[in-house]
């Protein structure tokens, strides 16, 4: 299993439009908790080689005191390592998830405001109340 740079973004940014779509309201602890499994059963933290993909490719390395503090005492290289790329993909899923949640530009509309729990796009010159992101 060889993965590519651009393979890792596209999964990336499906985990997060994924997550978006599944609980559209920003900061819902639902959100990152289903970013968080995708990432965690992904094919790049399960395989050694997408580790190595990961690590590769990632916006955010994470800090080596962090990983540490997370491990086990008796942690081999292999678990550390699975850990720190864990963490690091979670992070690009993450700011993948603000990304196109603000972008205004990532699906066609201008602006977008979330008030009261409600969705609220401008599109042509008029307010459009959405209940989910994208729909």
């Amino acid at each position: 299993m060889t993965q590519s740079q651009s393979s890792y973004w596209k999964t990336v940014e499906g985990i997060a439009q994924d997550a978006i779509n599944e609980y559209p309201k920003l900061d819902d602890y639902r959100q990152q908790e289903f970013a968080s499994e995708s990432v965690d059963g992904s094919e790049y933290i399960v395989y050694y080689d997408g580790n190595e993909t990961v690590l590769r490719n990632t916006n955010n390395e994470p800090d080596p005191t962090e990983v540490n503090a997370m491990s086990a005492d008796d942690a081999d290289w292999q678990t550390t390592r699975q850990l720190t790329a864990y963490l690091a993909m979670e992070m690009d899923v993450f700011q993948e998830i603000e990304r196109l949640w603000w972008d205004p530009f990532a699906d066609g509309t201008r602006e977008r405001y979330e008030l009261s729990g409600k969705i609220l796009e401008y599109t042509s010159n008029a307010w459009i109340e959405r209940s989910r992101i994208g729909v």
